[in-house]
């Protein structure tokens, strides 16, 4: 939940978002010049037939409970009118296989009720699958090599097809920096890639599995992916964590701040092997102490998005806090309007990356609320920087996904 790709680590605001912690962002594998791309995995009944061929030339093997789902359907992007692809080909098939469209250089789809628009002129179907060569941009995410477009209701989605272990080294190389240690980095990806199983497993919408974002793993598609996250994802192929047999929810944070939250706090519902417990390793992280001063401009802007109408008395305050010491009820009042919210509901009106957690204290000061806190994301599940100390006083990457993930085993491909 943390770290929605991992855009260049030389740039700081690349460096802040990659550090946020996520879930809950290798080689390439781009589709054939001249050929259809693979298609995304489908939504209803599964096929009989051992292969399928859904595309011409094209022959995908149906996943298998043993070795998990093949490929990942990430949301790059969602509810907009257009979407631009970006490549110097691009071909479009429709869900019959057939080539309906092609351009070179730059398309722009738009939505017409529940039809497409190819550049301003023709008007296709629902559905279109798209390629480049030798990969397609879309949605600010490089390195795409196959794309599902899909109208609603007078908005478009466009959805990644990205195979499994792509994407998990993609992600990983945006939701942790590469001077992590190699243990700490093979217990994330180990982390990211159960995630993402599960997510297949159950997906958040019969189009796609996750979003490309904080709000479940960051993917910014599949371009500069440096070795060590490739490394990683390579070194644990197929590993999986899972609780009594079952793929365990392994989301995981950049730091905890001392101590991991229970996931019953953070989100309503006990999980046993998601509870609170101490964590000294992360002490080295820069984000162990954070504060931040939201100014008044700041402040009515939240207050209004949370339909508080703001005035000059605009208060903020904590009005319950978790077992942990974290957030659990804001309080914002203004003139005779007063709404209390749930702490998560707030951070996130207010900017993860501002809020960095909710490990927090608020002070009213003149013009402004001075936060201070310790932490940066949720709390609850993978200290990232804790994993990165355990690692560096010598723990594997077993013994790390053991001690966050508590009564839960490792299994996979691999021993």
């Amino acid at each position: 939940m943390g770290s929605r790709s991992t855009r260049c680590w030389g740039a700081a605001a690349a460096v802040l978002l990659v550090l946020s912690g996520c879930a809950g962002a290798p080689p390439r594998e781009p589709a054939p010049r001249g050929a259809p791309p693979v298609p995304l995995p489908s939504t209803g009944p599964a096929p009989t037939p051992p292969e399928v061929a859904t595309r011409p030339g094209i022959v995908v093997p149906p996943p298998s409970q043993a070795t998990g789902p093949r490929f990942i359907r990430v949301l790059l992007s969602g509810g907009t009118p257009e979407v631009v692809l970006e490549g110097e080909t691009i071909r479009a098939w429709g869900i019959d296989g057939r080539l309906a469209a092609e351009a070179a250089g730059r398309v722009t789809l738009a939505a017409v009720g529940e039809r497409i628009r190819w550049n301003g002129s023709r008007l296709l179907g629902d559905t279109l699958d798209a390629a480049g060569a030798p990969d397609l941009r879309v949605a600010n995410r490089e390195g795409i090599g196959r794309v599902r477009i899909i109208a609603r209701k007078g908005e478009l989605l466009a959805v990644g097809v990205v195979p499994l272990e792509t994407y998990v080294a993609a992600v990983l190389s945006r939701e942790a920096p590469p001077r992590f240690q190699p243990e700490a980095l093979a217990a994330l990806a180990v982390a990211v890639r159960t995630y993402a199983a599960g997510a297949a497993a159950k997906p958040r919408d019969p189009a796609y599995d996750v979003l490309g974002s904080v709000e479940d793993q960051v993917f910014d598609g599949i371009d500069g992916v440096a070795a060590v996250f490739r490394e990683a994802a390579d070194r644990t192929l197929g590993l999986v964590v899972r609780y009594r047999g079952e793929l365990a929810r392994t989301v995981y944070h950049s730091t905890c701040g001392g101590r991991t939250e229970d996931a019953g706090s953070a989100w309503g519902k006990d999980i046993p092997y998601l509870r609170a417990q101490f964590c000294d390793d992360c002490a080295a992280s820069p984000f162990y102490r954070w504060e931040y001063r939201m100014s008044e401009a700041e402040g009515r802007r939240a207050a209004k998005a949370l339909g508080v109408p703001p005035g000059k008395d605009l208060r903020i305050a904590v009005t319950g806090r978790t077992p942990t010491g974290r957030a659990s009820r804001v309080r914002i009042s203004s003139g005779g309007a007063s709404r209390e919210l749930q702490a998560a509901e707030f951070r996130k009106a207010a900017g993860y990356a501002k809020v960095r957690s909710l490990k927090m204290e608020i002070v009213p000061v003149p013009g402004a609320w001075r936060f201070t806190g310790e932490g940066w994301g949720h709390g609850v599940g993978l200290c990232q920087f804790g994993a990165d100390g355990m690692a560096r006083r010598g723990a594997g990457f077993r013994e790390i996904l053991a001690r966050y993930y508590p009564g839960t085993e490792i299994n996979g491909e691999r021993p």
